[in-house]
């Protein structure tokens, strides 16, 4: 019998979504983990990761998969952002070796300022973020200030008209399609290099089995 959600449970979802907390949070961040796995593979598969690239990934969850990137390529740098304190603790933990090593860190952020200098990453990925920015145009241009002259951000998000079938969307989220999305960056100062829309097969929080587009975009600074 499909579960019927009440509005509550419905903002409960959506708030753990955008900002995980506490042991609700942990379980929605090990939910993300299975449901963005191949979001997050293709988000870092198509612009290319190099040997000694710095790199920049916001909102990466519980990190679960940073281990992985970090065994294929050589010599990389990686740091994530995530305004949840909850996925902040849990992604050190998972990934405690790497932290240890300097290869990997996690920050804090406010979702609004990314603390670091001008031109200092190679490549930047967001999966799934989008929909929770408090401010699109000033966080696009943030974005764009980290980043190397040449770097390329990854963007991916699944689009409105699927997203706005979901019921708990109509709490914190705010939807794009991908010209939407297009506009967005051009105003940030990106210049648009490919998008990539993609079907893949996921599980809903009520178990059932759903088709979700996605959409990719990279973008040059």
């Amino acid at each position: 019998m499909k579960k019927e959600w009440s509005e509550e449970e419905l903002e409960e979802i959506a708030s753990q979504l955008c900002n995980p907390v506490g042991e609700a949070g942990i379980k929605t961040g090990e939910f993300m983990n299975l449901s963005n796995a191949n979001m997050i593979s293709r988000g870092f598969e198509l612009p290319a990761i190099n040997k000694k690239d710095r790199i920049l990934e916001i909102g990466p969850g519980n990190g679960f998969h940073v281990s992985e990137l970090v065994n294929l390529t050589d010599g990389i740098e990686y740091c994530g952002v995530d305004i949840s304190e909850t996925m902040i603790s849990e992604a050190e933990k998972i990934n405690q070796i790497w932290v240890e090593k300097g290869v990997v860190s996690f920050t804090k952020s406010d979702g609004n300022i990314l603390p670091f200098s001008d031109n200092y990453f190679d490549k930047i990925l967001t999966v799934n973020t989008i929909y929770f920015w408090q401010n699109p145009a000033a966080y696009g241009t943030e974005i764009l200030r980290v980043l190397k002259p040449g770097g390329v951000f990854s963007l991916v998000f699944s689009d409105k008209n699927f997203m706005q079938q979901l019921p708990f969307t109509k709490y914190k989220f705010s939807l794009y399609n991908k010209d939407l999305a297009h506009e967005l960056l051009r105003n940030s100062g990106f210049e648009v290099l490919e998008t990539v829309e993609e079907l893949e097969t996921i599980q809903n929080n009520s178990g059932e089995n759903i088709k979700r587009p996605i959409i990719i975009i990279l973008a040059k600074k």
